[in-house]
């Protein structure tokens, strides 16, 4: 049962907008491969996005937004949150997931008497750790203040926030990309053949063995851990 001074696992996130652009271009990911030919484009495309996919985001294994998309934070109350807050040292912080943050766009709660009650920056609430994109972000009541008393009840508080990206105000690691292209090597060959034939045979023309080399791939692996060591959000 939830009581008012609960600490959760951090709450509900739930998408509102999702990315609409992409980590890298098609023609940006060939020239960094050295592939000049169109013939496999469609397969470059969908390897891009899984290996997208396999990165960002609540989807993804770093916790980490790479494109622009919006989530809302669902807490039951403002003490529904994480124990843990480094690097802020603030009791009372709440961490966004998804780093790096945008901006948050509204931060609502239902007061005791179920009307939904909005904050405004600067007065009812903070935001720590904007500008950090390496980092987590959080917000927190104005210096010296504490949260308001909401009803403690599904998604009775939710902070609707803008995260990833945007080559502007957060601009994308460099070992991102790196790390995309890699997977998207490692992702060509088992996306152009039926895994399960070892050897294509046209009577009177030849045929074409295919060979796994396991110390490539895990040689590539190995460098997309590397590409991506520093950057996964705990």
């Amino acid at each position: 049962m939830f009581r008012n001074n609960d600490i959760s696992d951090g709450g509900r996130p739930v998408l509102i907008e999702p990315a609409d652009d992409e980590v890298i271009s098609l023609a940006d990911c060939k020239k960094m491969l050295g592939i000049a030919s169109a013939s496999q484009d469609p397969i470059i495309q969908a390897a891009i996005w899984a290996a997208t996919d396999n990165l960002d985001a609540a989807s993804g294994v770093l916790n980490r937004a790479l494109r622009e998309q919006t989530w809302e934070l669902q807490l039951r109350s403002f003490n529904d949150r994480r124990a843990a807050v480094a690097p802020f040292n603030n009791p009372m912080a709440i961490p966004l997931p998804y780093p790096p943050l945008l901006k948050v766009v509204s931060v609502k709660y239902l007061d005791q008497a179920g009307v939904d009650q909005p904050l405004a920056l600067g007065s009812g609430y903070r935001i720590l750790g904007l500008g950090a994109p390496l980092e987590k972000q959080a917000i927190a009541p104005p210096f010296q203040g504490a949260w308001p008393n909401a009803r403690v009840d599904d998604a009775s508080v939710r902070i609707r926030f803008t995260c990833g990206y945007d080559e502007d105000q957060n601009v994308m690691p460099r070992q991102l990309k790196m790390a995309v292209c890699l997977a998207v090597r490692d992702l060509m060959p088992l996306m152009s053949r039926d895994q399960m034939v070892f050897e294509d045979r046209v009577e009177g023309v030849g045929s074409k063995r295919y060979q796994s080399n396991p110390e490539f791939a895990a040689v590539t692996q190995k460098a997309i851990a590397s590409l991506l060591a520093n950057l996964r959000v705990e």
